[in-house]
This record gives C-alpha cells, sequence and structure tokens, in this order.
C-alpha cells in the first residue's frame, strides 16, 4: 500500500472505487483535476484528496491489522502540510500517483494484454487468403 509523509509521519494511502466516486463528484473534469489540483500546489485540494486516500488506506489497515487508528481531517491535513512535503521524490503527489497506480495498475495490464489479444486476432482473420473463407465465388455469364 502507498504511504502519504507529511511533516515525517507515514500514513497509508489508498486509491478505491469510494475515491473515485468522491473525486469525479468533487472536480467537474473528473480525475483530471487532481492532477490540475496538485500542479498547481493549491493546498486546500491536496489536503483534500490527500484526506481520501489516508482515510480510505487507515480504514483498510485497520481492518487487516484489527486496529482501531483515526486518520486525520482534512482541515488538520490543511494545518500539518508544508512546502517540503509538496516537493521531491517522497512528495505528496508523488504518493497519490503511486497509490492511483496501484489501483489502476492491474486493470490497466489487463487491458493491454486482452487488446494485443484482439490485435493478434484481427492479424490472423485479415491475413486469410480470401476474402470470404468458406464461401464460393460465382462469376456471372
Amino acid at each position: 500500500m502507498a504511504t502519504i509523509t507529511i511533516r515525517g509521519r507515514q500514513y497509508p494511502a489508498l486509491f478505491d472505487l469510494q475515491n473515485v466516486e468522491e473525486l469525479q463528484k468533487h472536480y467537474e473534469n473528473g480525475l483530471e483535476g487532481i492532477a490540475d489540483a496538485i500542479q498547481q500546489n493549491n493546498v486546500k485540494e491536496i489536503a483534500y484528496v490527500a484526506w481520501l486516500l489516508i482515510r480510505e488506506g487507515v480504514e483498510l489497515d485497520n481492518e487487516e491489522h484489527h486496529r482501531d487508528n483515526v486518520p486525520p481531517t482534512q482541515k488538520m491535513l490543511e494545518k500539518l502540510i508544508g512546502w517540503p512535503d509538496l516537493v521531491g521524490e517522497n512528495s505528496i503527489s508523488a504518493a497519490v500517483q503511486q497509490a492511483f497506480y496501484e489501483f489502476f495498475g492491474k486493470n490497466a495490464q489487463s487491458r493491454d494484454l486482452m487488446e494485443q489479444g484482439m490485435q493478434q486476432i484481427q492479424q490472423r482473420l485479415s491475413g486469410s487468403p480470401t476474402s470470404n473463407p468458406g464461401g464460393s465465388q460465382t462469376t456471372s455469364r
């Protein structure tokens, strides 16, 4: 599971269907809105996205490890996030991207494999010697 580090403290971060639904409602242009908010370093929006991922991550971590941890609130994250949390390889945006790829990674690979298989089938069919395999040609006189 991805982790988001804020002021040196690591939080589990999970991108799931709940987040997808909430983000699509929150941003009028869907999930692309996440990238816009992060690129503009909009701390309020970054805190919102981080809060969603942390909330789901803590919930899953609690279920898997029989814990009772409480995720920080969005308001708390707005207060905690500092410039070092927004830049560098361990930035919030890098963690959000990692969580995003964890969610979509398997789906993307499956889709790619399926598309490759369909292309191979289409190539085999288009390579047949006649345009009407199994059909008979008739000539008119």
